[in-house]
């Protein structure tokens, strides 16, 4: 490692000489992560995976959206148990490398979530919805999950480079192939980019919000559905937006340095959108309620039908005519 090299002020640097191989100079976190936080961060999203995955087993109509939810909540889970984890030895790169990638991926499948519970309202509707966002809502979730797929696999790739880049320099002295701050700017174009397309859903959900006030009962989305969604839309935006001004600061600035920061605008915008989809979930937000409970429960609720058919028999006397002559 270069003497002649200074290190980030304010950040942690590895005590151990000679650095062990798989670990870093300095904690790329920017900090030592706090226990009791990934600890509460670990517990909350495993009670929103197995409330999600409830309502994933029991309703068979909003299932993709269960399972989206579920295994975003799931990807949290792994994150932050990779956080709890550097918090005994934040110096490992991969323990940074993984709560990255799966804290960065889990949102993606929220908001995969929230794209297709707008698509299910929409299609509900009198004309399938087209007369509120002026085309097949279909092509709305297709575009804005692929577009969410190749901006977080932008942004992955730049973390990843980042990590490579300080590793190597802090290390050996030496600059790697691509520099800290061009894989800083690869992370910032993912991170814009993703910013600006789920801008744009919420500029059309607002659209569809405004038109369905305007038209008639059977194609007006519910009130309480909409509310809902927007107000979740909006938190993993204020995370997304966050992420954005992060990054933009640069490597090591001040917000990528304040784990409080990273708490209130990364973790909780994002628990309280997934849990408001657990308190209100889809298929009691949906037009029509017409979701099929699981076949267990469908099958008692069958059964339950048949035997108040016949619990009130039509007693005949003998020598008697039914009501229709015969």
């Amino acid at each position: 490692m270069s003497s002649s090299y200074t290190f980030p002020a304010g950040v942690p640097v590895n005590p151990v000489r000679p650095i062990p191989d798989g670990e870093a100079p300095i904690s790329i976190f920017g900090y030592i992560p706090n226990r009791a936080f990934a600890i509460v961060a670990l517990v909350t999203f495993c009670v929103a995976v197995l409330g999600h995955t409830y309502y994933l087993a029991r309703i068979r109509g909003t299932r993709t959206f269960q399972a989206l939810m579920a295994f975003g909540a799931l990807c949290e889970v792994v994150g932050y148990a990779a956080r709890l984890s550097a918090s005994k030895n934040a110096f490992i790169v991969v323990k940074f490398v993984v709560q990255y990638f799966f804290i960065v991926v889990a949102p993606v499948f929220f908001q995969a979530a929230f794209y297709i519970a707008l698509a299910d309202a929409l299609r509900l509707l009198e004309g399938g919805g087209r007369t509120l966002l002026g085309f097949n809502p279909k092509i709305l979730v297709a575009v804005m999950i692929t577009a969410d797929v190749v901006t977080t696999i932008v942004q992955i790739c730049g973390a990843a480079l980042i990590g490579v880049a300080e590793s190597s320099t802090y290390r050996d002295g030496k600059s790697s192939t691509v520099t800290s701050d061009q894989a800083n700017d690869i992370l910032l174009a993912g991170l814009s980019l993703q910013t600006a397309s789920f801008l744009a859903f919420l500029i059309l959900l607002a659209v569809c919000i405004s038109r369905s006030r305007k038209t008639s009962i059977a194609a007006r989305l519910p009130g309480r559905f909409t509310a809902i969604l927007f107000l979740a839309s909006l938190l993993v935006f204020l995370r997304t937006t966050f992420r954005l001004a992060e990054t933009a600061e640069g490597v090591f600035s001040y917000a990528s340095r304040t784990e409080p920061l990273f708490a209130c605008l990364e973790y909780l915008p994002v628990i309280l959108a997934v849990l408001l989809f657990m308190a209100f979930p889809l298929y009691k937000l949906l037009p029509h309620a017409s979701h099929a409970l699981s076949d267990p429960e469908q099958h008692r609720f069958d059964m339950q039908a048949e035997t108040s058919n016949v619990s009130n028999p039509t007693l005949v006397q003998p020598g008697s005519k039914l009501a229709d002559g015969k």
